[in-house]
């Protein structure tokens, strides 16, 4: 039976929302072991050890999902991820020891990692018109699973144990991956191509400039994830709870600013994007440094949230523009580079902080100036490249 463009339609529409609903989960798996720390009964040593094992995970899958997507598509690699990230969250509950927590912790941190690499791939190759604006969306949906964890902590605790709410994350992941399993999705591309001759693609520089990029944004995000707090109890002499106002402000101007991002790549496309974020980031900082009052603290927080949080999706956009073919491949390769900054950004933001936590704003300004020169040559090469082919 013939398809009509109304059915290709929706079932474009139900793919899109069902890898968004991915990213969801991704956005879950990134933020869950920070939410369950304070209820694991551990010195404070190994219990915040724990939080490297889903990052080493996700380092890990995202470096070597790339070509596995360009080869197999995303089905198979989005529908095995959700099933390691529901039955560690399952296993969870029922785990004591150190050891068994830890694995956990690891197995889903792999599922995260394919998750993520995966879903924006996907997103990429399925809008080809407009893939920094569909990749901003996709990076709202990983705003909100991140934003979802904490708060739903914080909301049923004392009503409703850990363990219930690690069972309706399980449940959840579960769920998505039952529509995974439905959709129909796009077939590879490069189901035939040697794997040499498909990582080629990485001997281009222009894919490590994208790397570097992302290096910098990524270490900026962590940085500023992990030290707000700080700087503004430090700056405001305040207390913890009042301070953690600031880093709720910079994730929800992060989330909201994914979504106005969509209108201004209309109006002034991706690089101008790009600058005028990286401007906003440096000028937020700015802000928090002279500000004396909560109110210019806390604005200035949500300054750099908002100018965040277009750029590492635009990046992708950008990329995916500059190599539509072989996009798992260059993926994998610069969000891995990227995900290298986020480790190092906090680490960055430490020594900074040892002299004044006021310091480490240092690290948003400086990490804006990278992303806007990158940015610049990334986006000036690919025009000389075009006027060449044109000659």
């Amino acid at each position: 039976m013939t398809q009509t463009a109304d059915d290709r339609t929706i079932r474009r529409a139900s793919l899109i929302a069902t890898v968004n609903a991915c990213m969801f989960v991704f956005g879950v798996a990134l933020l869950l072991m920070g939410s369950l720390l304070p209820t694991l009964q551990f010195s404070d040593g190994r219990a915040g050890s724990l939080g490297s094992f889903p990052l080493v995970g996700i380092l890990i899958a995202t470096a070597l999902i790339g070509p596995v997507l360009d080869k197999l598509g995303a089905k198979i690699a989005l529908a095995a991820a959700l099933a390691l990230i529901a039955s560690a969250l399952a296993l969870l509950p029922s785990l004591t020891s150190y050891a068994g927590i830890a694995i956990a912790a690891f197995v889903y941190g792999l599922g995260a990692g394919v998750l993520n690499a995966a879903t924006n791939t996907l997103v990429s190759s399925l809008s080809a018109s407009g893939r920094s604006a569909a990749l901003n969306l996709l990076g709202f949906s990983f705003s909100l699973g991140a934003l979802a964890v904490p708060l739903l902590m914080s909301f049923t605790r004392g009503r409703f144990s850990s363990a219930t709410v690690l069972y309706a994350l399980a449940t959840t992941s579960a769920v998505v991956l039952v529509f995974v399993l439905m959709q129909q999705f796009p077939a590879p591309i490069h189901s035939s191509t040697p794997l040499k001759k498909l990582l080629q693609v990485l001997h281009q520089p222009v894919v490590w400039l994208f790397g570097v990029l992302l290096f910098f944004e990524s270490g900026n995000e962590n940085c500023m994830f992990v030290w707000t707090g700080k700087i503004a109890q430090d700056l405001l002499h305040t207390s913890a709870q009042r301070a953690d106002l600031a880093l709720l402000g910079l994730s929800a101007a992060l989330g909201a600013g994914r979504l106005l991002a969509v209108l201004c790549l209309r109006w002034i496309g991706n690089r101008n994007t790009i600058l005028l974020s990286a401007g906003i980031v440096a000028g937020g900082a700015v802000g928090v440094l002279v500000s004396a009052g909560f109110g210019g603290v806390m604005t200035g927080f949500c300054l750099i949230g908002f100018g965040l949080s277009a750029i590492f999706p635009t990046v992708l956009g950008m990329a995916g523009d500059r190599f539509p073919r072989e996009t798992g491949t260059v993926f994998g390769a610069i969000i891995t580079v990227g995900l290298i900054g986020g480790i190092a950004g906090p680490l960055l933001g430490g020594w900074a902080a040892i002299y004044n936590p006021a310091r480490v704003l240092i690290v948003p300004i400086v990490a804006a100036a990278g992303v806007a020169v990158l940015a610049w040559i990334v986006s000036s090469g690919k025009r000389s490249v075009a006027a060449n082919n044109s000659d």
